[in-house]
């Protein structure tokens, strides 16, 4: 990842982390204290911040747009199919997870990978590799302008990485890849921007997490 990609995302964590605040479960008397908070890695802010629509193609080729995400908490992530490490890692941990949930706490959830690399990643592509790690999840694809808004509204921030040959030359054969957030940013049912959640991720701290997000 770039400097200056490594720069932005540091602002980021910096600026929203001054917004978290203590979560007090609605079915307890006990409260998370920021310690414990920063251990999972959950950011929450005060209040909700409205995210303007923004319209997709979905993995079964229909439109979708932000607003269709409204009614569920949506724990949502940037990345792209040819990804070779941070998406298939992520998708793997938010699959575990989703083995665990109940399934009326699955119903309060929407997993949602958009596609910082629109150009590759067709409709056909996304919904074959959305369906090897769990069929449920939802992914978002086919539109540049709608793909820069939603990441700019979500604190996110991707780049095209070219590759090069032996001797140091740019390779359009070799392909390229995508620099990309590794955040999951959080929708609540409102559809509104409410927190992120930094890596690394595991399925008993993403568990945890959609909990305490039900218990709100």
């Amino acid at each position: 990842m770039n400097k200056l990609i490594i720069a932005l995302l540091a602002i980021i964590s910096i600026a929203a982390g001054a917004g978290a605040y203590i979560i007090t479960q609605q079915q307890g008397s006990s409260s998370l204290n920021q310690q414990e908070l920063d251990k999972l890695g959950l950011f929450l802010f005060p209040n909700g911040i409205s995210v303007a629509d923004v319209s997709f193609i979905d993995e079964e080729s229909q439109p979708k747009a932000k607003n269709d995400l409204q009614g569920k908490w949506s724990l949502l992530f940037f990345g792209y199919t040819f990804c070779p490490d941070i998406c298939p890692t992520t998708l793997s941990v938010m699959q575990q997870m989703w083995s665990k949930m109940t399934p009326e706490q699955q119903t309060q959830f929407e997993v949602v990978l958009v596609s910082v690399d629109p150009a590759r990643d067709t409709p056909e592509q996304m919904k074959t590799y959305m369906d090897y790690f769990e069929p449920a999840f939802t992914s978002l694809t086919g539109n540049e302008a709608s793909l820069k808004s939603l990441a700019t509204q979500l604190n996110a921030v991707y780049a095209k990485v070219p590759r090069y040959d032996e001797n140091g030359n740019e390779d359009p054969e070799l392909g390229y890849l995508m620099d990309h957030s590794a955040n999951i940013a959080i929708l609540n049912p409102q559809g509104e921007y409410a927190g992120f959640i930094k890596p690394p991720f595991n399925s008993k701290k993403m568990l945890a997490i959609s909990e305490l997000l039900l218990a709100r």
